[in-house]
């Protein structure tokens, strides 16, 4: 645990559902400070809620970039993939020697490259290239994540005075991150494929007798306790997983590979989401999968799915 004057101050670049629950366990595990900013600031409709809900973690919520990432030694960049590039553009001007731009943004190895150049090409301050490898929720600051790039072994030293998982694979950029994307075409896909599967056998009304036939062919899983967990993910945060399926497919597209299972599972990842499933369980997501499938069923007016 870091301890007084070594316990470093930390800043959020983005502070919507994974930042918070970093940052409570980084304070929890001794972190000095946490300053955030998040685009919601500018947002009337969205800023109250914003605020409050960074200082219930407690970190400063901060109305400009500037002044969050000004004083602190660790900046941790937890947007949306789609504005990791952004994010890491908008930053640099403000960074400065001796601080590490931490980018934990599920994107490209591609995009984690140009980010990195446009920090370290305006700024002292060094990139590290992150990948978080398993859900937040339950896992907080402690959630595994592999690191890549120049500064990573040096991040990692000062990562893992909080008590964190960190793994360096890698002295390049996109070297963390392209194993996560590879890794994404299957557990996104699985995701998708159990989808398909039991909403196809749900409206011919044959869903138990298909998931039985499925336990039965592989019996070392909870068959059932996998796709409630897996359609709980998708119903809460399939529009970002197929967001971040975009980053997959660009990636095996770097690769010289034709994308086509990532391209259909983020398809399939939005096609839940538009269902507005999050907006009807709220937080919690369904319980089961029979809740699941019946919010499926009474949500879905097109027929196509």
């Amino acid at each position: 645990m870091a301890t007084g004057s070594n316990a470093p101050r930390l800043a959020f670049v983005g502070f919507g559902e994974a930042g918070p629950l970093i940052a409570k366990g980084l304070l929890e595990a001794g972190a000095a400070s946490v300053a955030a900013y998040d685009v919601l600031v500018d947002d009337p409709a969205a800023r109250d809620a914003w605020v409050a809900r960074a200082e219930a973690v407690p970190a400063r919520a901060c109305t400009a970039l500037a002044e969050a990432v000004g004083d602190a030694d660790l900046i941790l960049s937890t947007v949306t993939s789609e504005r990791a590039l952004e994010a890491a553009t908008a930053a640099a001007p403000h960074l400065r020697a001796g601080q590490l731009f931490l980018d934990l943004n599920a994107c490209s190895p591609g995009k984690k490259v140009k980010a990195a150049a446009a920090v370290e090409a305006a700024t002292p301050a060094r990139y590290v290239d992150v990948a978080v490898m398993d859900t937040v929720p339950g896992r907080g600051h402690k959630v595994p994540m592999l690191l890549a790039g120049p500064a990573a072994a040096e991040a990692a030293e000062r990562l893992a005075h909080f008590g964190m998982n960190v793994e360096v694979v890698g002295d390049k950029i996109g070297q963390a991150s392209t194993i996560k994307m590879t890794r994404s075409v299957f557990m996104k896909g699985l995701e998708a494929i159990l989808c398909e599967t039991l909403v196809a056998a749900d409206r011919a009304g044959v869903a138990d007798r298909v998931l039985g036939s499925i336990q039965a062919t592989f019996p070392a899983l909870d068959w059932r306790q996998v796709a409630t967990y897996h359609m709980g993910r998708m119903a809460l945060h399939g529009r970002r997983r197929a967001i971040e399926m975009d980053s997959v497919a660009d990636t095996l597209r770097d690769l010289g590979l034709d994308p086509f299972t990532a391209v259909g599972s983020g398809q399939r990842q939005m096609w839940v989401a538009d269902l507005g499933l999050r907006e009807r369980f709220g937080t919690k997501g369904p319980e089961t999968l029979e809740d699941f499938l019946a919010a499926v069923a009474e949500t879905d007016t097109t027929g196509d799915g």
